[in-house]
């Protein structure tokens, strides 16, 4: 068994079951990898999902196991525990990786053999991104923080943190060996968003290196009004958590200066999503805030 790849899912059995689909026709021989699923305490049908999927794929080793609700860094930690690859893979429960996904991540270490991981970023499909103006803001912000729009269409490999943009686990993979000698996923971390940024920061701040491809996942995720504010505010907990870790990520703080300053520098940025940027910005804002009265009221 040379990959492993883990999954942390919480109630999206539906779109689980796409990703599993996906997951199940890799252009690698199915002996070469296994797939590890960690159920954080759903309470849909994600069991019956990942039954399903065992019947319909019977060579294919599925690994699945159900823990209280923890969050995903709680999940993926239980995932590498688990974990028997020389290589350990990270998508989400709502994306759909391409065909060769496996085989692509796999050949950065070939080619590669100084990286501790290889990993790209993800795309929404067209019904998402046409439809929804939440989807095409995100990619143009996703996008736009390196090096501009065209800036991640080819490799970039260095262990400076704000130079690398692998590390998003929706499109990650790592050597064993940074689990065994950093430690898993901070699961103070518990909801989405930052608990990967969070790895990434220790993994390149240890002298490792990344390798980024240009090569994305499909990204289900909805992005309707509701799903966007709640993920802009998700975010900005996350923000506060992870800025506390050090000096040198004070930056995270979100700043109206630094919005500002950014917009005046890309000439990208369309009306609609500098309207945009600052309902992100007050919300995250309200999240940071949010995070700060929690902890402080807990410690």
């Amino acid at each position: 068994m040379r990959y492993s790849v883990v999954i942390s899912t919480y109630n999206r059995a539906n779109l689980l079951r796409q990703c599993l689909d996906a997951l199940s026709n890799q252009s690698v021989p199915v002996s070469a990898y296994e797939i590890i699923v960690i159920n954080d305490g759903s309470a849909d049908n994600t069991a019956e999902i990942v039954r399903d999927c065992q019947t319909h794929h019977p060579d294919l080793n599925i690994v699945y196991k159900k823990q209280t609700n923890g969050g995903p860094s709680k999940g993926r930690n239980a995932g590498i525990a688990l974990a028997k690859g020389d290589i350990i893979f990270f998508t989400d429960d709502d994306c759909i990786v391409p065909k060769r996904w496996i085989e692509t991540l796999a050949e950065g270490y070939k080619k590669h053999p100084d990286v501790a991981g290889v990993g790209g970023l993800y795309v929404f499909p067209d019904y998402i991104k046409n439809n929804f103006i939440f989807a095409e803001y995100h990619l143009f912000k996703m996008r736009n923080a390196w090096y501009g729009l065209c800036g991640l269409n080819h490799e970039i490999k260095t262990s400076a943190y704000s130079k690398n943009p692998a590390g998003n686990t929706s499109n990650m993979s790592y050597i064993k060996d940074v689990f065994e000698s950093l430690g898993g996923f901070d699961e103070n971390l518990t909801r989405p968003g930052f608990d990967d940024t969070e790895l990434r920061k220790r993994v390149m701040d240890s002298g490792r290196i990344l390798l980024y491809i240009p090569y994305h996942v499909i990204h289900l995720h909805p992005m309707g009004s509701f799903s966007a504010i709640k993920r802009f505010f998700i975010f900005g907990r996350g923000r506060y958590y992870f800025s506390k870790k050090g000096n040198d990520l004070k930056k995270h703080y979100p700043s109206l200066a630094w919005l500002n300053e950014s917009i005046q520098k890309h000439p990208d940025w369309k009306p609609h999503f500098k309207a945009l940027a600052y309902i992100d910005l007050l919300i995250t804002t309200g999240g940071w805030c949010f995070e700060a009265i929690v902890r402080k009221f807990n410690s």
